[in-house]
């Protein structure tokens, strides 16, 4: 696919205002390193192991907020969960990605006595495998997220971007290169939908029961090749940017 195209769509995307700016020049800067890392990415938890170089977890990471901030543009009308999905997977393509089938599939919540990051635990394994799960930083990270500060700075990036006038939106990814083309970078990509027709403001620590809410969740796995993310770097950077310090912060365990 032609690079202009895909540059010409970035540029044309509508995206809230953006936040105030710092007056300060010296502005943290977010950055990554070579070695497995997990950091928020808006609403989306992001999982790179250690084959993804830096440049390029920067890179992916600018795409999953890029096409975050487009679709909470495009649907800032709209209370349909689905539309907001729709609308991000949309500009993903946009801008390169192959994305495969997202098609939510409704699930019943039963009662999560131990909040929603317990209830999509069993989710996030099967997607995995047992052996991924078990290096997970993720996985490990929601196992002891009740012993965690409610206030640390990713929790409160990842509850702030999550919220949804009909409940909540939020995706977990994890970032790898493709051991068969080592050229490509692919995302196994688990996207969840709570419908609990009001706004959720801790999601990760919601608990339900079976009368509140609906559980909507899609699978799917999204690829790009490198060239393709050095050839928008400029683009996707220069579009994100003034968001960064709002939606980037880095998960400690």
């Amino acid at each position: 696919m032609p690079i202009q195209p895909a540059l010409q769509f970035v540029q044309g995307l509508d995206l809230p205002a953006p936040p105030p700016q710092l007056e300060s020049a010296e502005a943290a800067e977010f950055s990554f390193g070579p070695d497995q890392q997990a950091v928020v990415v808006g609403a989306q938890v992001a999982e790179f192991s250690p084959q993804v170089t830096p440049e390029h977890k920067a890179l992916v990471s600018d795409c999953l907020l890029l096409a975050q901030l487009a679709a909470n543009k495009a649907t800032a009308a709209s209370p349909d969960l689905m539309a907001w999905y729709r609308s991000y997977v949309q500009v993903l393509q946009g801008i390169g990605w192959n994305v495969q089938s997202m098609d939510m599939e409704e699930k019943q919540v039963s009662d999560m006595d131990g909040g929603v990051h317990q209830a999509i635990l069993p989710v996030l394994t099967a997607m995995l495998g047992p052996a991924a799960a078990g290096i997970s930083m993720v996985v490990s990270v929601l196992r002891g997220l009740q012993e965690m500060d409610k206030e640390s700075p990713w929790i409160t990036v990842f509850n702030r971007a999550s919220e949804h006038a009909s409940g909540a939106k939020l995706q977990f990814g994890f970032v790898d290169v493709n051991p068969d083309d080592p050229s490509a970078i692919h995302v196994k990509l688990l996207a969840l939908a709570l419908d609990a027709k009001r706004t959720i403001t801790q999601v990760l620590f919601f608990k339900v029961s079976k009368h509140d809410a609906t559980l909507k969740r899609a699978e799917g796995q999204l690829a790009i090749t490198a060239a393709r993310l050095d050839g928008i770097r400029d683009a996707v950077a220069g579009k994100v940017q003034p968001f960064l310090l709002d939606n980037i912060s880095k998960i400690e365990i």
